[in-house]
């Protein structure tokens, strides 16, 4: 691979941990554009599932205490059924008319959530199909985090608590997606390879996000999360 496709795969993978560090997701959203000018979509989403896989294993210990275990227990069988789903159709075909209706339901969420000023209580009994939702997106498109976020964000109060969960559920998609991948052969060993070469940028991007988040207060984190859901929804509909 040539030194000007490496570059790219390190501004890809620097920038998306760095905002996936502040807010608990999005690191598919920055960095995919920036992948897929290397990789083709298959190679971009096991490429991202390596990093995906080691962030979850360095900031779930960390973000422990604040994740609220009940909540990631509600949306869990439907998440793994999900993922499975996601990696199937991923294997053969490219589902992309799917993304236009997710971005769709995530615009119109900010914009209700803009307008009315409070969370949709109705989204908080929904773990289950959320869940499946969001496996199945992240088995497709590594994007399943949004889905996440909406059902998060509205069953929960408290932005370190919002953020430790979101950590906590996409650390259950990471750990399992990875082993299916290889097993779909999706994920290969050059693939691997390839990721131990971007690895200390990637945890350079892990401390310097960590440093940020730290400087930012709730009201802030919670803006910030509905901008990246807002260019979230703008990829799906444009990509």
């Amino acid at each position: 691979m040539e030194t000007s496709q490496i570059i790219i795969l390190i501004i890809g993978i620097s920038l998306g941990f760095f905002g996936q560090t502040i807010s608990g997701f999005a690191a598919a959203l920055i960095a995919l554009p920036f992948i897929l000018m290397v990789l083709s979509i298959q190679e971009a989403i096991a490429f991202l599932s390596v990093f995906f896989f080691i962030f979850s294993i360095i900031l779930i210990p960390k973000n422990w205490d604040l994740i609220n275990k009940k909540t990631i227990v509600e949306i869990i069988i439907g998440t793994v059924a999900g993922l499975i789903l996601g990696i199937i159709i991923l294997k053969f075909t490219n589902p992309i008319i799917l993304k236009k209706f997710l971005a769709i339901f995530i615009l119109l969420f900010v914009a209700h959530s803009h307008l009315k000023k409070k969370k949709v209580k109705a989204f908080s009994k929904l773990g289950v199909l959320f869940g499946f939702i969001g496996g199945l997106f992240s088995g497709l498109f590594s994007s399943g985090g949004a889905v996440y976020v909406v059902y998060i964000y509205n069953k929960l109060s408290g932005a370190k608590t919002i953020r430790a969960t979101i950590i906590g559920t996409l650390g259950v998609v990471n750990i399992t997606r990875v082993p299916m991948l290889i097993y779909a052969d999706i994920l290969t060993f050059d693939i691997f390879l390839l990721s131990l070469k971007i690895l200390p940028f990637f945890l350079l991007s892990l401390y310097l996000g960590h440093k940020a988040y730290h400087k930012i207060n709730e009201e802030i984190f919670k803006t910030i999360l509905m901008i990246f859901l807002v260019l979230s929804a703008i990829s799906m509909l444009v990509n």
